[in-house]
């Protein structure tokens, strides 16, 4: 019998209630919080059946849609699949998406899309992100054979070390829309630039990670978008494993996962950092000078991913292999020590170095904290009420 949505269950394992909110028949996904998702109060955007949809997370009465699944289409995306979206301001939300060379926005909730600017076609590279004031698009080049050297789903040491050491180059551009100039940030060799993330709040800084192995070289570093002011955010001795960036609540701060490998003699054996046998720590460093100004205790377990709530009042983590949950505790910088409570049991098989694509993160009101899990077979939105309330 097809279930309606909301849905609900008590997790036999978290004893939480968890609720599913959507039943696409070809699933859906929240897409990564790395990459802002929140509207407007709980409203968050989702990726189902090939586009973009707006979904509302009532926190105040019984879970609903803000419309039966399948419809509240952004009617731009639903026919570019596979571009990217860019969402910044609350609570007006303006909505950036790229349609292959085209720049597109709209203003959230209601607003119809328009025409910002296209990419020439000398310009190198393809759209990953704009900068918050809709000014400025950057452009990722990479050269690499991802069919010679797949990305590893194994637990072969041997075949992670193949694709980690893979040929490559990448460049890094920033085109100024109104005086259509493009910049050259960043040039690689052997190493790409990758998770491109423009400041929330900051149009002229760029954050970015270069896709070498995390524990021997620098993972994250900014940008200015004229090239300026090329930073190292929270320096790195060969050994120590930083991964997995995003910008913090107040976006004058990047937090990160964080592992001490440098007398480790397992990790070549072991690179992958879930089965590291050293602890993972939730780190939080200056955008302005790249200095760590938080680390952790040790958490309970490797989370594939670390996010913060809107409100900087609580983290949620995703669990991995043998720790199949969605976790969230309340964070305060005068405490070291996070207690990480799993909250809904992850029903989607681990694949190592992918993760189970939770893809977890809160509303903006830090009331809900929101991920993806299987249900019949297919990625669905899933939520639970944060804190005591269950």
């Amino acid at each position: 019998m097809r279930k309606t949505v909301p849905y609900g269950w008590d997790d036999p394992r978290t004893k939480r209630r968890v609720w599913q909110l959507t039943n696409f028949k070809n699933g859906a996904r929240t897409g990564y919080f790395r990459m802002p998702r929140n509207v407007v109060d709980r409203t968050i955007l989702i990726h189902a059946n090939g586009g973009l949809c707006t979904l509302d997370v009532v926190s105040d009465g019984p879970f609903c849609g803000v419309t039966p699944p399948g419809t509240s289409y952004l009617k731009l995306y639903r026919s570019a699949a596979g571009g990217r979206e860019s969402l910044h301001g609350n609570p007006q939300a303006r909505l950036w998406l790229q349609r292959g060379r085209e720049v597109w926005f709209t203003d959230l909730p209601g607003g119809e899309p328009e025409l910002a600017a296209r990419v020439p076609d000398d310009v190198p590279g393809a759209i990953t992100d704009i900068t918050c004031d809709g000014q400025t698009v950057m452009l990722l080049e990479h050269q690499q054979d991802l069919t010679k050297y797949p990305p590893p789903t194994t637990k072969s040491a041997r075949r992670f070390w193949s694709f980690i050491n893979r040929p490559r180059q990448g460049r890094l551009w920033a085109y100024h829309i109104p005086t259509r100039k493009a910049t050259l940030l960043v040039e690689t060799d052997g190493v790409a630039p990758s998770h491109v993330d423009c400041s929330p709040k900051d149009p002229g800084l760029v954050r970015y990670c270069l896709d070498m192995y995390d524990a021997y070289g620098q993972r994250i570093w900014t940008v200015r978008t004229d090239g300026s002011a090329r930073k190292m955010i929270r320096p790195q001795e060969r050994g120590e494993f930083i991964t997995h960036e995003f910008w913090w609540s107040d976006a004058d701060l990047i937090g990160y996962t964080c592992q001490d490998r440098r007398r480790d003699a397992t990790i070549e054996k072991k690179p992958w950092g879930e089965y590291s046998p050293c602890p993972t720590r939730l780190g939080v460093a200056s955008a302005r000078d790249g200095k760590e100004v938080y680390l952790s205790e040790p958490l309970n377990c490797y989370h594939s991913h670390l996010f913060v709530s809107p409100d900087g009042t609580w983290v949620c983590g995703e669990g991995t292999d043998g720790h199949s949950f969605v976790y969230a505790a309340p964070f305060s910088f005068d405490n070291r020590r996070i207690e990480m409570t799993p909250y809904a049991t992850i029903h989607t098989p681990y694949v190592p170095f992918r993760g189970q694509m939770v893809d977890a993160g809160f509303t903006e009101d830090s009331r809900w904290l929101v991920f993806t899990d299987t249900v019949d077979r297919r990625l669905q939105v899933c939520a639970c009420t944060v804190g005591d309330r269950r």
